[in-house]
């Protein structure tokens, strides 16, 4: 953020601003203050009940799309929360011609003006159902226009901090409805044989849920029991009450420690599904940073958990799809800032843009490219499969076909059986393009053949 963005606040807030960390999970809570206003008792009740958040994470940004800010109701404490990323906070400003602040001030009046609209919604714990139902409006909902004007705006921490399970709680929650997860501190009982060294036998009380699952390991054999039974009997309320918000919430909450893209690059990578040439430019962006790191890239490129730690496919699809839809240039592009990410695949990333700019019709930049290809990893056997199938799109069989028949006895010399079978195929239909699969069928029985085997059965 320049600093025009950042005018009319504190000192301290404007450098906390000005130097996000991005690469992190972090939030940094600040509040607003309006001065001179009249405020009735409800509007004042929710206004001290606002607690504001600049993000550098969206816990759920693979759920595309996803709005600018994010802000919901909790009765116990009674609190009206928002939280705003970083990026959408600048762009906001930009787009309206104004500040930070003042965009902090509007999202926080609104809010608060809906919150006291619904006042016994809201206390009652019942507002966060009703809205995610669509029976409540949502709190940012309200005219910007009807803002209160500026407030003052002050960090509540001097630093700062990680995203956790409350912050991760609340947006779920706007999202799709409550989960009733008890995270109040768990004390277990005391036996009458304490052990030396057990946390629980010493009294402790412990946070749920990660420090009693942290805990247990150190625990006496009773106390373990008692600790396994609070956890179960815990996550099994909350997949009672909200299965799909709780299974959000566990994943987002697995993905806390992973690598992940800056500046909402995830949520304009899944809004960009269906635009080959955007998502490309945005997966060029999210490469930044992830040199030499493929794993990481990966697990930040991961929309669960599950497919975290290893590099996805698509990514290398993407390439061949950009060829066939006539991009050549941004698939080279893609598969140069690839190659960055993962050096060891620099060959196969070469590969698919050769086989790419084949399909666009860049046949002298295709030819180029597999020259210089397989002179730098001329036993490679993808690059040879890869430069033989770029070379069979622009009609040059007779080259396609020696680059085949020199890539099968690599794909024997390693055993790779799925290879030789794919090499076997195309080798077929260059030299037999009459045979196609067919030729490949197992050939029908005879009718006496079928009828011996049938009197073995």
């Amino acid at each position: 953020m320049d600093a025009s963005l950042l005018a009319g606040l504190p000192g301290d807030v404007q450098a906390l601003l000005a130097s996000p960390p991005l690469t992190e999970p972090m939030l940094l809570e600040l509040s607003a203050r309006w001065e001179g206003l009249s405020l009735t008792p409800a509007l004042a009740r929710m206004a001290d009940a606002l607690r504001l958040f600049v993000v550098t994470w969206d816990p759920i940004e693979w759920l595309a799309p996803r709005p600018e800010a994010v802000a919901t109701a909790n009765a116990w404490p009674l609190e009206i929360v928002i939280y705003v990323p970083v990026w959408s906070l600048a762009e906001i400003a930009r787009r309206e011609e104004t500040t930070v602040a003042a965009v902090l001030a509007g999202l926080g009046s609104r809010a608060v003006a809906t919150a006291a609209q619904h006042e016994h919604a809201v206390t009652s714990g019942q507002y966060a159902k009703l809205a995610a139902r669509g029976e409540m409006p949502d709190l940012l909902s309200g005219d910007p226009a009807s803002a209160w004007g500026e407030a003052i705006i002050v960090a509540e921490s001097p630093e700062w901090d990680a995203i956790g399970l409350g912050a991760i709680t609340d947006f779920v929650q706007r999202a799709f409805g409550p989960v009733e997860l008890d995270r109040s501190l768990v004390e277990l009982a005391v036996t009458d044989d304490p052990w030396p060294g057990c946390p629980a036998c010493a009294g402790r009380r412990f946070k749920f849920p990660a420090d009693l699952s942290d805990s247990r390991d150190g625990m006496c054999p009773a106390h373990r029991n008692g600790a396994d039974t609070v956890i179960r009997r815990r996550i099994a309320r909350a997949e009672g009450s909200n299965l799909t918000g709780w299974r959000m919430i566990t994943d987002a909450s697995a993905r806390l420690s992973l690598p992940h893209l800056p500046s909402g690059l995830a949520t304009r990578l899944a809004a960009a599904k269906n635009d080959p040439v955007q998502r490309a430019r945005l997966l060029v962006e999210a490469t930044a940073g992830f040199a030499g790191r493929p794993d990481d890239f990966g697990s930040a490129l991961a929309e669960n958990r599950d497919q975290a730690g290893r590099f996805p496919a698509w990514p290398v699809t993407l390439i061949r799809g950009l060829g066939q839809a006539g991009q050549g240039a941004e698939a080279v592009m893609l598969s140069e800032a690839l190659a960055v990410v993962d050096p060891d695949r620099q060959a196969l990333f070469t590969g698919e843009a050769a086989l790419a700019l084949a399909e666009a019709g860049d046949a002298d930049e295709a030819r180029a490219k597999v020259a210089g290809n397989l002179e730098r990893w001329p036993d490679d056997v993808r690059a040879r499969i890869l430069a033989g199938d770029a070379l069979a799109v622009l009609g040059d069989t007779e080259s396609a076909l020696a680059h085949f028949q020199v890539a099968l006895p690599l794909a024997e010399q390693a055993r790779d059986y799925k290879l030789i079978r794919d090499l076997s195929t195309r080798i077929l239909r260059l030299t037999r393009p009459d045979a196609g699969e067919t030729g490949q069928r197992r050939q029908p029985r005879s009718r006496a053949a079928r009828s011996q085997r049938k009197g073995r059965r």
